[in-house]
């Protein structure tokens, strides 16, 4: 089992196989069980604005990442991984990165309802879920000086009907495109780490 957590442009990554990983591309790595109680007990590396990725070798994963929930203040988004008749990827373009639609679950709102209601305020795209399967992500940031962890689902989504895409201004976002793979391979560079390997895995399937 495993569990990653991003955090800037890196990551954490919890498991509890300590062969089956690239070590090569990890920073820190930490296994001695003291050092992953230490870890456990207060994870601000994820916080502080250290560089790197750090590897997580523990037989409890599932305590491992809920003990940054306890650090930090947990917030629940969902968002939609899109496609048109072609097979193409709705993506937008917010702040200087190309991004998913996505938004934060409103108090009383069930998850997938607000996915959908994300991707039409974000994007003026009428979709419907086209999948059971949901991909739950993870990533923290500070915000406002508290330290935050977000849990988000994703879902995969066919788009319907024919009306016009317009992008939601008032949440910074410039523009909509549709992208298949050889298009989100070219711009990759330019997707938040947590969404180019979200996108990298949809396209490889």
């Amino acid at each position: 089992m495993q569990k990653i957590v991003y955090f800037d442009n890196f990551h954490l990554l919890i498991t509890n196989k300590p062969d089956a990983f690239d070590k090569k591309s990890y920073t820190i790595i930490l296994s001695d069980e003291e050092k992953v109680f230490d870890f456990r007990t207060e994870p601000s590396m994820l916080f502080n604005g250290f560089k790197g990725n750090i590897a997580l070798v523990t037989p409890f994963v599932e305590e491992a990442l809920e003990s940054i929930f306890d650090f930090a203040d947990g917030i629940v988004a969902a968002g939609g991984i899109i496609k048109n008749a072609d097979g193409k990827v709705l993506t937008i373009f917010r702040r200087g990165f190309w991004d998913l639609p996505k938004g934060k679950v409103e108090a009383g709102e069930k998850i997938e309802d607000a996915a959908l209601r994300e991707v039409k305020e974000e994007t003026g795209a009428d979709v419907i879920r086209a999948s059971h399967r949901t991909i739950v992500t993870y990533h923290c940031y500070v915000i406002k000086g508290k330290n935050c962890i977000k849990e988000t689902h994703w879902y995969l989504m066919d788009l319907v009907g024919t009306n016009t895409l317009e992008p939601q201004t008032e949440e910074d976002i410039e523009a909509i495109e549709w992208m298949n793979k050889g298009e989100f391979e070219n711009k990759k560079a330019l997707f938040y780490p947590l969404i180019s390997s979200l996108l990298t895995d949809y396209f490889s399937k």
